[in-house]
């Protein structure tokens, strides 16, 4: 890597203000950022950017990541096999397995393991497209199946989301015709809107019965957090449709992200298919412990969705009491119309030590902001009023 941490952070200075107002692509050499590339398909966030996140006493709401972290059964699970870190999983990832498969109510077999949902999400780039068979992923939606896609030279067709942040269930079906893969991504990530049970499974039947050898993979990378009452997972479909995949993550509501843990669930023949290309062991050690010990852990679960809902409520009414848009959301995060650049809005809100999630190319003046802690949100709003009020009072000037 062409530039280190260290001596990234030392060029930003503590203030970090030096730069902040260069571009971010302007940190890196192009030499360097082309190498960066060619090693691995287009990361999702710059690299520099996320060390600008990193930085002491940043205030991080950029990656949808649960700031609570793991709950106490994790951690004393991670604590007890800790010894077991030199060995290569051998019996945990089934453990694993017949665990999910009871919590979930569904069958071992029906279960496949992945490095984080985004290894499930590239598998099953690998497994279902190809150069004559497209990728249908919504604009915007999560961007690793796009970017991993254009990186095998799979087409990707990318109908809009609607005037209301939504997924355009018509127009993605008709683009589905005669592709390989739908990504469907419920609740989406970065607009934070959910389709309800009904939707869902009108727009699954609508994509087979014009293209019945389209496989749909839907993520519920979110699916604690929806309070919809419309919304179900659409786990029992992907059990019995083929052409059906669901991807979850530990990453999110179980405050794993870093452990690196996800699964698919869907029929055996189809699941198949994307095990083909998974990485040997691919989960560690310390991360399957932790899931086998908190998939069941439901007041866990149900504390942090509490925490989650308060924070979010809290910052939400900040933005539309100083009459900002922000859109209906069932996530960890909001898609806020601030009104002027994103990116511009972004880095400003560096200089106040707090970070906040990557500009979207297709909506550039909203921006999509984590919910951390409650007292990580009261650090933030003052931080967000000062950069909105200075950009308002700027422009009038003008």
């Amino acid at each position: 890597m062409s530039v280190s941490r260290r001596s990234f952070v030392a060029t930003l200075g503590a203030g970090a203000t030096g730069l902040i107002g260069a571009p971010v692509f302007s940190w890196r050499g192009h030499e360097a950022l082309l190498a960066q590339q060619q090693q691995q398909p287009a990361p999702p966030e710059p690299h520099a950017e996320r060390l600008l996140a990193s930085l002491p006493g940043m205030v991080r709401l950029d990656s949808n990541e649960n700031p609570n972290g793991p709950g106490q059964r994790a951690l004393a699970a991670i604590s007890k096999h800790f010894y077991e870190a030199n060995r290569y999983p051998v019996k945990a990832p089934d453990d694993l397995i017949e665990t999910l498969a009871g919590v979930r109510g569904v069958k071992p077999e029906n279960i496949l393991l992945g490095c984080g949902s985004g290894e499930i999400l590239r598998v099953a780039v690998q497994a279902f497209t190809s150069r004559d068979l497209a990728l249908v992923a919504p604009d915007p939606t999560f961007e690793s199946p796009g970017n991993f896609a254009r990186f095998l030279g799979t087409p990707v067709r990318a109908p809009k989301v609607d005037a209301n942040l939504a997924l355009d269930l018509d127009t993605t079906a008709a683009a589905a015709k005669g592709a390989g893969l739908v990504y469907y991504c419920n609740p989406n990530n970065p607009t934070a809107t959910v389709h309800t049970a009904s939707d869902t499974k009108a727009f699954v039947e609508t994509v087979l019965r014009s293209s019945p050898n389209t496989t749909i993979l839907i993520d519920e990378a979110y699916h604690e957090y929806v309070a919809n009452p419309g919304y179900a997972t659409m786990i029992p479909l992907a059990i019995a449709n083929p052409r059906v995949v669901v991807a979850r993550t530990f990453s999110k509501v179980y405050g794993m992200a870093g452990l690196r843990i996800g699964y698919a669930i869907g029929q055996p023949a189809t699941l198949k298919r994307m095990q083909a290309w998974v990485l040997g062991s691919g989960v560690n050690q310390l991360a399957l412990a932790a899931a086998i010990a908190t998939v069941g852990d439901t007041a866990h679960i149900a504390d942090d969705v509490k925490k989650n809902a308060a924070a979010r409520d809290f910052t939400r009414k900040f933005f539309e009491g100083a009459g900002y848009r922000v859109f209906p959301t069932d996530a960890n995060f909001l898609m806020v119309d601030i009104k002027r650049d994103s990116k511009q809005f972004k880095m400003d809100c560096v200089k106040e030590k707090v970070a906040i999630g990557r500009q979207f190319s297709s909506l550039p003046n909203y921006t999509r902001i984590s919910i951390g802690t409650m007292a990580e949100m009261k650090k933030a709003v003052p931080a967000f009023e000062k950069v909105l009020s200075a950009r308002a009072a700027t422009s009038q000037h003008h």
